[in-house]
């Protein structure tokens, strides 16, 4: 009797163990459901973890799209010419033909194609239409409202290391314009070195034409007509011994 008794007290034990532990589950979740939504705080931050997993799920699940992404085309005539700091302030995107140009390292690019960064409301658009070489240099996106020519005399060699590395990048991306004037530096004149090259390459045609057609009238080596002179005279020499052969008598003594 006391066996079985013991035993029913257990089991009512271990209901009501069983009963508090799930009470005490129930009050934990509630209280936590209940500090997420009468915080407006935890309400917001719920709301970005739930978007941020949505982003890593969707970037991971998402099928790319097929075909090559095409570059920004401009439209734009291409133009060759040197500017001063201040001229170059007109080409910074918000101009009505919108082009955008760059200065690195004394060199002037044309990054037109590359508006997303550098045009209006681009990440980089304080480098539009000024020399960004400080500012690639020192890894800054201040603007740069020097009026003046920046030489960066006084930068670092990591640091100009850094801008030679960038220039690199705008030689192989962008095409060059010209370059960035010092005070009193005059322009070139991009228009006539063009026709100096096609002059020099039209010379360089005729020069070689003439060569080719003088190499036709040239007459041959001397070491050729040497040979073809001992060969008339080899076969002279045989045609003679030919001939001498024939005319001796032929001899009938045995």
């Amino acid at each position: 009797m006391e066996s079985k008794t013991d035993q029913t007290q257990n089991s009512v034990y271990d209901k009501e163990t069983e009963n508090i532990i799930n009470n005490d589950d129930s009050t934990f979740l509630a209280n936590i459901l209940r500090e997420i939504l009468y915080s407006p705080m935890n309400l917001a931050l719920l709301a970005i973890i739930c978007f941020l997993v949505y982003k890593i799920v969707r970037d991971r699940t998402e099928v790319p799209s097929v075909g090559v992404v095409k570059p920004f085309e401009t439209g734009l005539p291409k133009i060759r010419r040197d500017f001063t700091v201040k001229e170059l302030r007109q080409y910074d995107g918000n101009q009505p033909d919108g082009r955008v140009l760059v200065a690195v390292n004394g060199s002037v690019y044309d990054v037109s194609k590359g508006r997303r960064f550098y045009g209006p409301g681009g990440p980089y658009a304080t480098f539009a239409g000024r020399d960004a070489s400080r500012n690639l240099a020192t890894f800054s996106v201040d603007s740069n409202d020097k009026d003046e020519y920046d030489d960066l005399s006084d930068l670092s060699a990591v640091e100009m290391d850094s801008v030679k590395e960038w220039e690199m990048q705008f030689k192989e991306k962008y095409e060059l314009v010209g370059k960035l004037l010092r005070r009193g530096e005059q322009p070139t004149n991009y228009d006539d070195d063009e026709d100096d090259e096609n002059v020099n390459s039209d010379e360089t045609t005729g020069t070689n034409e003439q060569t080719n057609s003088s190499r036709k009238r040239l007459p041959k080596s001397k070491t050729e007509t040497d040979e073809r002179i001992q060969e008339s005279h080899v076969l002279q020499g045989n045609n003679a011994t030919i001939n001498n052969a024939q005319d001796e008598p032929t001899s009938t003594d045995c």
